[in-house]
């Protein structure tokens, strides 16, 4: 199969202001499987952020204080610190219906308000129907001074309760309100891809692609 079979080419995209070309190759990209283990490599990425460093997220729910390992940091937490750095962070977070309804407003503006108290930005966003919602989950680490640790997270777990979960599904300890046919810790079983990319030698900005190996 041709990439142009699998992808959108830049004409198809149709987006005359992007400079970022449709694909790239030889980006490498690696399963993580479970919450736990998406949240632990989250973790040590969050803690190696310095001064000038970029940290760009999307997200659905955001609980502030849901750990990221079973001693914390909290997502809060770990991402107020890496502003506190130097760090440049920016998110883009669903602003939510309200909690009555079952959904996350406050835990999602709470999460905005700590990362702009420590010096970063984070927009609520509410460009959708009425009664709908985005559904983007992607990390995005990029390094000043070292390219190669550049890394992405794309394609699925929200940080939040409940998706702190392993390969024994016993659930997350921070457990999200759930119906209690579900017990009190329900078990959350998600995978992501982490991509590591290729960066151009002129600093163009990277471009992510499905590596085979995935």
């Amino acid at each position: 199969m041709r990439l142009d079979d699998w992808f959108l080419t830049g004409e198809e995209r149709g987006n005359g202001s992007t400079k970022l070309a449709a694909w790239s190759e030889g980006n490498s990209v690696r399963p993580l499987i479970h919450g736990a283990t998406y949240f632990g490599e989250l973790s040590a990425c969050l803690a190696g952020l310095g001064k000038d460093d970029l940290l760009l997220f999307t997200d659905w729910r955001g609980d502030p204080d849901e750990r990221l390992t079973p001693d914390g940091p909290g997502v809060a937490s770990a991402m107020a610190a890496a502003a506190g750095r130097g760090a440049l962070v920016r998110g883009l977070i669903w602003r939510s219906h309200l909690d009555f309804l079952r959904f996350s407003s406050a835990e999602n503006r709470h999460l905005g308000e700590d990362i702009e108290a420590a010096g970063g930005q984070a927009l609520l966003d509410t460009r959708v129907r009425r009664g709908g919602s985005h559904h983007q989950k992607f990390v995005v680490l990029r390094h000043d001074r070292d390219p190669g640790r550049d890394v992405a997270f794309v394609g699925g777990i929200d940080l939040c309760h409940s998706r702190r979960d392993d390969a024994e599904h016993l659930g997350d300890p921070q457990a999200a309100p759930m119906p209690g046919s579900y017990g009190e810790r329900p078990p959350w079983h998600m995978a992501l891809p982490l991509y590591r990319m290729v960066v151009d030698p002129d600093g163009r900005p990277p471009r992510l692609r499905r590596s085979s190996e995935f």
